[in-house]
């Protein structure tokens, strides 16, 4: 039985794209947290807990997050 080449392409795409979120699973869990604060994305801590393999250093994170959120330009400011 073949394939039909749409869903082989679909299939490795999504493979491929599950591969790439793999960065976000630390283990530099302050470096992510710096950046979800920066970006202004909220705390993602347990979604990143429930996602990953790897344990999340909740501290961490939370530490980056904090650094990352003073580090966001104050936009009322212009």
């Amino acid at each position: 039985m073949r394939l039909p080449l749409w869903l082989l392409v679909t299939v490795m795409v999504t493979v491929l794209a599950g591969c790439a979120t793999g960065a976000d699973c630390g283990p530099d869990w302050r470096s992510i947290g710096q950046r979800d604060g920066r970006m202004n994305a909220g705390s993602q801590a347990e979604r990143y807990a429930a996602r990953c393999s790897a344990q999340v250093d909740a501290a961490a994170y939370e530490e980056g997050y904090r650094l990352g959120a003073s580090q966001r330009p104050n936009i009322s400011a212009f």
